[in-house]
């Protein structure tokens, strides 16, 4: 941790302050990168950047302003500090958000330490970054092309303090790679992408991404459309996450606020399925990130959305949990640049008590990949239409690729139509997403 950045942000409450606000705190981020591509047997990119950015939220009068700066100097401080005051004098008078959480102990997590310098050299990591692409290539002569093919690094640390004297910071970094393989033959094509990321390099699990990209672009070579019909449906565990990513939104305090939550009647209420549990838990073992505090400096602990089947909680700030006149749940999210808002953490879904046998048994669609899901999602109805590709699956044995089909369903809906939940717990590629295998009862599918 730079004390640097703590004193430029001392600094910066200070002069708000002087100038006449009644409280305000500062977001400040850094954070630095590599990302590296090849084509061709070749690296076609490498790119290293930086960013570093201040953003302070004023209270004044009951109203609220923000502004931003990327410059650090005494005179670009204060006149951010200004134009957050002036700022304000355009808001409405909020009488929910206030800055009012003091901490004497400053709050500290690093999720991890940084690489030690040569650990991993920069050739080995353009070697690693050639060999996604050569060893797809070696796979099969129909390979012909390896669209997306590279690695990345990040680290970033986040800043939080007020001017009550709370000071939260976080520090995370990763490393990941990705690759992907086109697979061409006659008048067919098909492609799959397929992603990994690590604390480490001597962790990543690049020959999954390999085996991953080229197993399915390989099968679906072959695919054909589901005869059009009702199917049982299980997503892979990426795939899942996605969709149920799609409707985070449904736990939004601050959407309910705005009235913008088609579910906000139903809390207390039963929504899903009694054997569905889901939690978000900021420190669960075995997720990538951990997230201890939230964006206002609260110290974030277990909670439970959906506890069998009933809507038991949404995500809410200092702010809307005045507005609801309920229990802060301690998951205020926000950029230097933007709003006060809320966010989740790692999402678990609890494993049931079906064995796999179950889970499997019969004939089912497996979804693999999802294409256009947002441009055919409405959140507030709950309907949703993708394009799939996946198999069909009997008895837990794949018989037959599918691509070229449509699926359609109403995701509300679907949470009550759960015909086995699965008792082992998988991890999504990202490891931010947890669940057991999850059977949907009967969806549309629109095929041959």
């Amino acid at each position: 941790m730079n004390l640097d950045n703590k004193k430029l942000m001392e600094k910066l409450v200070d002069m708000a302050t002087a100038k006449g606000a009644d409280s305000c705190d500062v977001i400040f981020n850094t954070g630095k990168s590599l990302s590296m591509s090849a084509q061709e047997g070749e690296l076609d990119s490498y790119k290293v950047s930086g960013s570093k950015i201040a953003g302070i939220r004023v209270i004044k009068d009951s109203r609220v302003g923000i502004s931003y700066t990327e410059a650090f100097d005494d005179e670009a401080l204060a006149d951010t500090a200004v134009k957050a005051i002036e700022n304000s004098k355009f808001g409405e008078v909020n009488e929910f958000e206030t800055i009012e959480h003091a901490v004497e102990e400053d709050l500290v997590h690093k999720g991890d330490l940084e690489p030690v310098e040569g650990e991993v050299s920069a050739q080995d990591k353009i070697d690693l970054c050639l060999k996604l692409e050569s060893e797809v290539k070696s796979k099969d002569e129909r390979v012909k092309g390896v669209p997306y093919n590279g690695l990345s690094e990040s680290s970033t640390e986040g800043h939080y303090l007020n001017s009550l004297g709370t000071f939260a910071y976080d520090y995370e970094s990763y490393v990941s790679c990705y690759t992907s393989a086109l697979l061409k033959e006659g008048d067919k094509n098909s492609m799959f992408y397929y992603g990994t990321v690590d604390k480490h390099y001597k962790n990543l699990d690049w020959k999954k991404c390999v085996e991953q990209a080229y197993e399915h672009s390989r099968n679906w070579l072959d695919a054909s459309p589901l005869k059009t019909g009702k199917y049982d449906v299980i997503f892979s565990i990426d795939q899942f996450e996605s969709l149920f990513g799609a409707f985070r939104g449904m736990f939004s305090g601050k959407r309910a606020q705005e009235k913008s939550n088609p579910m906000i009647e139903q809390l207390g209420k039963k929504i899903a399925n009694e054997k569905l549990n889901v939690m978000d838990m900021p420190m669960y073992s075995q997720s990538f990130f951990k997230s201890p505090f939230d964006s206002e400096g609260y110290v974030r602990s277990d909670l439970s959305l959906i506890e069998n089947g009933v809507f038991k909680n949404l995500l809410h700030n200092s702010a809307t949990s005045k507005f609801f006149k309920t229990e802060n749940t301690f998951r205020a999210a926000r950029g230097a640049r933007g709003p006060l808002g809320v966010s989740g953490t790692t999402t678990v879904i609890q494993k049931g008590g079906d064995k796999s046998e179950k889970v499997v048994s019969g004939k089912y669609f497996e979804i693999c990949n999802m294409q256009g899901l947002h441009s055919g999602l409405n959140f507030m109805s709950g309907d949703f239409s993708f394009g799939a590709s996946g198999y069909l699956v009997e008895d837990g044995k794949r018989v037959q690729s599918v691509n070229g089909v449509t699926v359609a369903g109403n995701f509300y809906k679907m949470l009550q139509n759960i015909n086995a939940l699965g008792d082992v717990t998988l991890a999504s590629s990202g490891r931010s997403f947890f669940a057991p295998m999850i059977r949907f009862e009967a969806l549309t599918i629109a095929g041959s």
